[in-house]
């Protein structure tokens, strides 16, 4: 009885392959390469937490200097069509970023669970600040709520095998959409590489996928002066697996490194994040998730999302 149930929604979820992950949502990791798409029509919406405890860090050398507090409600949307073996998809992210509301909810979470504020209960609610100098020079400085158009992602993949058993391969172009002060691209076109595999098993489906993210800074851009380098990755490691009443859940863990080099440790370390994503075989169409960084501050404190996938 179980095994057939659990079968049941992996091949609900199984229907496209592995679906596309989610990416680091992280303010100023936001203006890099999106992952590579499977090539599926869907709207998705996100709310990201940004916080970096505490309200604002200085490097050791005196240096490097970066606040980052505010929230992000983002509307992603994915257009896809079939091109000769593969499949292109357009990314547009439409993204309202401001000092939002979710602090306050945090911080009564945190009181009912008795733990501490990690400094949010220091610094004023609601705060809408992000900044990041280096050197003297100001990289981004954003202090009031703005609603912009991210980065547009054309990308192409090509996949081989089935949902059970199989993968895909491609790259995509980003195309920039504003400067780089407010966080709205890298002011340059970027691009990206990656691959992905995924294999079926009794108790479930076991996936990964790995990117190489190249950057094309423009000349003069305040970029250059926290980023050392042109290149670099980032990988995904995940299960799919069934439950109960048609419940279906695809647990990850992802790698994302950082192309920074501010002597921010929080900034310049690796990112490490969870992401959990509930579907239910009675709503084929949608996904509910959240991801959360895991001990390190190159990631978001905390994103939801719902996804509705046409």
């Amino acid at each position: 009885m179980i095994r057939p149930l659990i079968m049941a929604c992996l091949c609900a979820a199984a229907a496209c392959a592995q679906e596309t992950p989610h990416p680091n949502r992280d303010a100023w990791m936001s203006i890099f390469s999106e992952p590579l798409s499977e090539g599926v029509n869907q709207l998705g919406l996100e709310v990201t937490n940004q916080w970096l405890p505490p309200y604002r860090e200085d490097s050791p050398d005196g240096r490097s200097h970066a606040v980052l507090m505010g929230e992000d409600w983002e509307l992603i949307s994915d257009l896809a069509c079939g091109l000769g073996p593969g499949r292109l998809n357009l990314r547009t992210r439409l993204d309202h970023r401001s000092g939002g509301v979710t602090d306050r909810i945090i911080m009564n979470w945190h009181e009912i669970l008795g733990v501490g504020q990690a400094g949010r209960n220091t610094v004023p609610t609601f705060q809408d600040k992000w900044v990041l100098e280096r050197n003297g020079v100001v990289v981004f400085d954003n202090d009031r709520p703005r609603t912009i158009i991210q980065g547009l992602d054309l990308s192409y993949a090509v996949p081989f095998g089935d949902g059970a058993k199989g993968g895909r391969w491609g790259g995509s172009v980003q195309l920039p959409t504003g400067g780089e002060p407010i966080m709205q691209s890298s002011g340059g076109t970027n691009f990206m590489a990656g691959g992905a595999l995924w294999r079926t098993f009794s108790l479930g489906r076991v996936w990964v996928q790995a990117e190489d993210i190249y950057i094309e800074l423009p000349k003069g851009s305040p970029l250059r002066a926290v980023i050392d380098r042109g290149q670099f990755w980032r990988a995904w490691a995940g299960i799919v697996v069934g439950r109960y009443n048609g419940f279906g859940l695809d647990l990850s863990v992802s790698y994302n490194e950082t192309p920074y080099f501010t002597k921010l440790v929080r900034l310049d370390k690796y990112g490490l994040q969870q992401t959990w994503i509930v579907t239910h075989i009675r709503c084929p169409h949608w996904r509910f998730g959240f991801t959360e960084k895991a001990g390190t501050f190159a990631t978001p404190e905390i994103t939801g999302f719902t996804t509705y996938r046409f």
